[in-house]
């Protein structure tokens, strides 16, 4: 059967994600040297390609698909009597933007943006933010546009699923200018966690790539901030329905660039003081509510130390937290006492990562480059609830109660994992057509984690009584004359985890160019993880073929490991004799260019999953399942110059597993998954444009919330078992799924500022989508309590028509 499903695909599919076409955009405003003031009228024209403009009445003008290369841009104006020329160097990417001052004398200035054209045998989709961030219903943000591009994501309204080939999303590596990212989105899928105004380009390694990516990683997207501008000082902020931006970036000196960039949602801000006004919460609680919330930032320095030497300097964070506490109703026949206050439940939720990183870019020789980074990444979880289990009162002569106090029921579980790595990597050229490269990869992470509780064993009574406490263990309930009615006793829960986990990677890679038409890369990786104490090989290759019609055609093959959860290795059922799964990617890639402007891509792959760590129900976890995964997918993308951006993806997933020899395969994850993305966006003039975007989902397999919603830190997730076991019993099916967004945007200059403003008509159809929630049957062991419960779904609503608009100011 696996078999047959693999010819299939190669027959009926061959690509998509290997390196785009190598062009780059470029964006510029013309201003007149006298005044200062943007220049309307002016006309731009490039010399190499003679295409020609004239700039609106901001003075813009813009230029795409324009191929690697450097370009001379003649500005000239009917009312002034000198030109101005601009040597542009454009390397695959981002929008170059640039400010040319028109004036008397000629000028030549020279503008670069530095860039490195991969070999053709790395799998990777090189995509442009600039166009990620204008499409429809992405709320400006480049994260949520890549799952417009085939096998990147699952469509819906509320998770963040970046399922990229059919490997989970918690085995995908994030990484922002080589610093590790905790996490893609926050709130599980409402808005990435980094700042779209800073990223330049986002690489995404989606299987089959070399050697140069390490352990537990199926998938790989590696995020590039913006290093240089051409102003001594820039800025924009945003300011939408949900959340402000700030960003500042400017030169140092002639050397150097900074860049500080910050987003906080005001949801809380806005709604808490309406809602203690209307209910009068921190007036009788002394706490004022604080509704979910989210906030991060981004600092880059970069500054050339010599020629040769290169230093990068770069930090981040990003924080979602909300704390709910119930507001009790206020009693005037009720006395507070010295206790100040009624008892309440509340709940905490807090989970942040920060990162830092030191990078030092070195060209050593003309042959001979070294990428060295020092970086240190932190990811804390903490989870705190707390519920009133009794309250003890005293009737006073006048009929009013004394409150004397509560005991509590308390949970609280907190993660802190922080990992500090070395990472070399180096790059030597032989010959023009031979280059080797090798790396190596040093992490530590003294990880912990703590659970603590209270949780009461029997609080149930008819009779009524006085109360004496002992707490927070155990206190008694004594009836009018003393005599002891009965005794409560509290469970209490206390269990700290600390491990440090050490893992030291190395690889060396060889690409070779043997003909014109021909590029081979053969590599292998060699990792190591103390807590496993296993030494994994994986050999990895591609061959990458250039026909005479212009297309590419591309095949890979990878071994790629995955190493077991420290929960399957530690916790009390765990088994230390665990070790790596393993699974291998076969990957067949074509790529057709029609014309400069128009492009069609195929792939297939299939991935064989061994030695999956499945529980037993003698050894709690064995290295015994096994499964696969294969589809294909289309895309095909169509570019006019200054005027229009789309394309049109399809995508196929089918995914089984089993969870032992002797099982049956059944579906896993999002199986038999079809994704149809189309996305277009007209530019009327420079500062006008209208986009829409449409998507389909043909509806998914169950899948555990566990590998959907990742709010915990991938080195101790699961050693809570309360958590990890209901993770298991709770899952997520998504029903056929289509919607329409369209977007208008504009762009004015107001005092020599750029003001823009967009209009989001999100599900411009108001389909009614549903998402499924399903609670397994089951006998739950709740901290010693056994719980059943039945097999239940729940249809829950997706979003309906929503008008989103916001407001941005350059400078």
């Amino acid at each position: 059967m696996k078999l047959k499903f693999v010819i299939v695909l190669f027959v009926f599919a061959i690509v998509s994600v290997s390196a785009l076409a190598q062009t780059g955009d470029i964006q510029g405003i013309v201003y007149q040297q006298s005044t200062g003031r943007p220049l309307a009228e002016a006309n731009v024209r490039i010399l190499e390609t003679d295409r020609n403009q004239k700039t609106d009445e901001n003075g813009t003008f813009r230029f795409t698909e324009l191929s690697e290369g450097t370009y001379i841009f003649l500005v000239t104006h009917p009312t002034e009597t000198g030109s101005t020329e601009v040597s542009v160097k454009i390397s695959s990417g981002d929008t170059t933007k640039v400010k040319i001052h028109l004036g008397v004398a000629v000028k030549l200035e020279t503008i670069i943006v530095e860039g490195k054209r991969l070999p053709p045998t790395i799998s990777r989709m090189d995509v442009r933010g600039s166009e990620l961030l204008r499409i429809p219903g992405t709320l400006n943000d480049t994260l949520k546009g890549l799952m417009t591009l085939p096998s990147i994501g699952i469509p819906n309204d509320y998770f963040g699923v970046l399922y990229i080939r059919g490997s989970e999303p918690g085995s995908n590596l994030y990484y922002l200018d080589r610093t590790p990212l905790g996490y893609p989105f926050h709130w599980g899928g409402l808005l990435s966690t980094v700042s779209s105004e800073t990223l330049e380009k986002i690489d995404i390694y989606a299987g089959g790539y070399g050697a140069e990516f390490g352990l537990d990683s199926q998938a790989v997207l590696d995020l590039h901030a913006r290093d240089n501008i051409d102003e001594r000082l820039d800025g924009k902020f945003n300011l939408n329905i949900l959340y402000s931006e700030g960003l500042l970036e400017g030169r140092i000196g002639d050397k150097g660039y900074i860049s500080v960039s910050g987003r906080r949602s005001y949801l809380d801000l806005i709604a808490e003081p309406i809602i203690e006004r209307q209910t009068g919460t921190e007036r009788q609680t002394g706490t004022a509510q604080q509704l979910p919330y989210f906030s991060d930032y981004q600092l880059k320095s970069t500054y050339a130390l010599t020629e040769k030497h290169h230093l990068t300097v770069n930090a981040f964070a990003a924080v979602d937290r909300f704390k709910i506490v119930e507001a009790p109703e206020f009693d005037e026949n009720i006395i507070l006492g010295d206790r100040g206050e009624l008892p309440r439940n509340s709940v905490l939720f807090e989970n942040e990562f920060n990162g830092q990183g030191i990078h030092l870019r070195s060209n050593l020789t003309e042959h001979l480059s070294s990428h060295l980074s020092l970086t240190r990444s932190d990811n804390f979880l903490n989870i705190n609830l707390k519920a009133v289990a009794e309250e003890q009162y005293v009737v006073k002569p006048d009929g009013r109660q004394e409150f004397l106090g509560a005991n509590y029921t308390h949970y609280e579980v907190q993660v802190n994992a922080p990992v500090y790595a070395l990472r070399e990597d180096v790059s030597y050229t032989l010959t023009p057509a031979l280059q080797l490269e090798s790396g190596f990869l040093y992490t530590f992470s003294p990880a912990a984690s703590s659970e603590n509780g209270w949780f009461e064993e029997n609080l149930e009574s008819d009779q009524e009584s006085e109360y004496t406490i002992e707490y927070p263990l155990e206190f008694t309930v004594e009836g009018p004359d003393g005599e002891v009615v009965r005794e409560l006793t509290f469970e209490e829960i206390h269990d700290e985890f600390g491990h440090d986990f050490y893992r030291t990677e190395g690889y060396v890679q060889g690409r070779y160019d043997p003909l014109s038409f021909l590029s081979i890369a053969l590599g292998v990786r060699l990792d190591y993880l103390n807590v496993i104490e296993q030494i994994s090989v994986q050999p990895r290759g591609s061959v990458s073929i250039q026909l005479p019609n212009s297309s590419n055609l591309r095949f890979a093959y990878g071994h790629y490991e995955q190493s077991p959860q420290p929960s399957h290795l530690l916790a009390e059922n765990g088994n230390r004799a665990l070790k790596s799964s393993l699974t291998r990617h076969y990957i067949m890639e074509f790529e057709y260019p029609f014309s400069s402007r128009t492009e069609l891509k195929f792939a297939t792959y299939y991935k064989d999953a061994q030695k999956l760590v499945t529980s037993d129900e003698v050894s709690n976890y064995l290295n015994q399942g096994s499964g696969y995964v294969g589809g294909a997918e289309v895309f095909f993308r169509h570019r006019i110059p200054d005027r229009f951006f789309g394309w049109i993806s399809y995508s196929y997933t089918h995914a089984e597993r089993r969870g032992n020899p002797d099982a049956a395969y059944l579906s896993y994850l999002f199986d038999n998954t079809h994704i149809v993305s189309i996305v277009g966006n007209y530019s009327f003039t420079p500062n006008f444009e209208i986009g829409g975007k449409w998507q389909y989902l043909s509806g998914t397999s169950e899948a555990p919330i566990s590998s959907i919603v990742l709010v915990q830190d991938p080195v101790t997730r699961g050693l809570n078992p309360l958590v990890s076991r209901v993770d298991e019993e709770l899952s997520i099916q998504l029903a056929p799924y289509h919607k329409l967004d369209l977007r208008v945007s504009h762009k004015w200059n107001v005092w020599g500022l750029q003001v823009g403003g967009f209009l989001d008509i999100l599900n411009a159809y108001n389909r009614k989508n549903k998402i499924q929630f399903i609670f397994e049957e089951a006998t739950l062991d709740v901290q010693g309590q056994e719980v059943s419960i039945e097999r239940k779904v729940f249809d829950a609503p997706q979003l309906p028509r929503i008008i989103y608009f916001g407001l941005t100011l350059e400078f």
